[in-house]
């Protein structure tokens, strides 16, 4: 208040005239009402999504699944004010919890649901249930999904990963589901790793610092035993770009096994880019459909959304197989769609998960498209 006590104090009320009552002014001309320009129309005002829902959201297509959940646990079970949108960041929790394959938390989560919000609750889905999983996709990529204990059971799906490396340049291996891990398992997992690396494919980790946690924990400085797992972290703390932790990791190893300590190799940078087919897809005549990990697409690759949205007034892009999009990729989507409705399109998200239409709303995407939710 002071400073805003200086500024006026400062406005000088002593010039020539400036108690002097002005000269009444003629009446401005009447504009007929028929040629009066009408108003612009304000815009609407969209509220804001609450902290805990945007930042989960944007932990999400980061890929940190697990740091997403517990943001969005805090805040429920702390009673964080969530306003309008509480449904929806339960929702989203759903989502993580159905993600990370943590079935009691979810049937937990729904009945708190169900007796909360008076409504029933989203269903579990069998889809994830298993052990761990290997599959391919077009353009050169496949995705390895690890879950429950890292021990000698995972051996036939790095078989299968073997069989897909054949024909894909990039492996995706998410280690956020694994819950323990032993020595047999980590050999087989760091066996594996290197025939990969033998034949040049580019390895990415999901959540490598969530195992990184689980192994730092079992291995004991000065305890000569569970060299695999020694090994296996310093490798996720690589992957993780933890360089302090690596390094101190590799002192305790070498002085634990009495070698010379590994060294800190700079990985090169990441651009995990998806071929077109990966990304876009036909549906149906008056839709093109978005679907899976969409990390690392480029301009190129949003291309045919405007191809597919020439020559009509409205246009639907079909998300519901669309499970992530990251930082890089919405910012290329945003600016094809943004160029879209500057040129009067009306364009619609379809099908989006709760999770991925929170993301996006962040970003701005609201401004330029409608954004089409499941139902939770």
């Amino acid at each position: 208040m002071a400073d805003d006590d200086d500024d006026l104090m400062s406005l000088d009320f002593t010039v020539p005239g400036a108690f002097d009552t002005p000269p009444e002014q003629p009446p401005a001309p009447e504009i007929p009402p028929s040629t009066a320009a009408p108003a612009p129309p304000a815009p609407p005002v969209r509220p804001s999504l609450p902290p805990a829902l945007a930042e989960a959201a944007v932990m999400y297509a980061k890929g940190q699944d697990l740091e997403a959940m517990r943001r969005l646990e805090a805040a429920i079970k702390t009673g964080e004010d969530l306003g309008d949108h509480a449904v929806r960041a339960w929702g989203c929790l759903f989502e993580l919890l159905q993600a990370l394959g943590r079935r009691p938390a979810f049937d937990a989560l729904a009945l708190t649901f169900a007796r909360r919000f008076e409504k029933s609750p989203p269903a579990w889905s069998a889809v994830v249930d298993g052990p761990h999983t290997a599959s391919e996709s077009s353009g050169g990529r496949a995705h390895v999904s690890l879950s429950g204990v890292l021990n000698a059971g995972i051996g036939e799906v790095l078989k299968q990963t073997m069989k897909l490396a054949a024909t894909s340049t990039v492996m995706r291996i998410d280690l956020a589901k694994l819950t323990d891990a032993d020595n047999n398992g980590a050999t087989l997992l760091m066996r594996g790793l290197a025939a990969l690396k033998r034949a040049k494919k580019e390895i990415v980790f999901g959540s490598p610092e969530h195992l990184a946690q689980i192994l730092a924990a079992k291995v004991v400085p000065g305890e000569r035993i569970n060299e695999a797992m020694w090994l296996l972290l310093l490798e996720l703390y690589q992957q993780a770009f933890r360089q302090d932790a690596f390094e101190e990791a590799a002192v305790n190893y070498a002085v634990t096994f009495e070698v010379s300590p590994p060294s800190w190799e700079a990985l090169p940078a990441r651009t995990e880019e998806l071929p077109q087919e990966d990304l876009l897809a036909e549906s149906k005549a008056e839709e093109l459909a978005l679907h899976g990990q969409m990390v690392g697409a480029t301009a190129a690759d949003f291309a045919p959304l405007e191809k597919a949205a020439a020559g009509r007034d409205q246009f639907d892009i079909d998300a519901h197989n669309l499970v992530r999009i990251d930082p890089g990729s919405a910012g290329h989507l945003l600016e094809v769609l943004k160029r879209l409705h500057g040129g009067g399109k009306k364009l619609k998200l379809v099908g989006l998960s709760t999770l991925v239409a929170a993301y996006l709303e962040t970003l701005g995407f609201a401004d330029v498209a409608e954004l089409r939710s499941r139902a939770i």
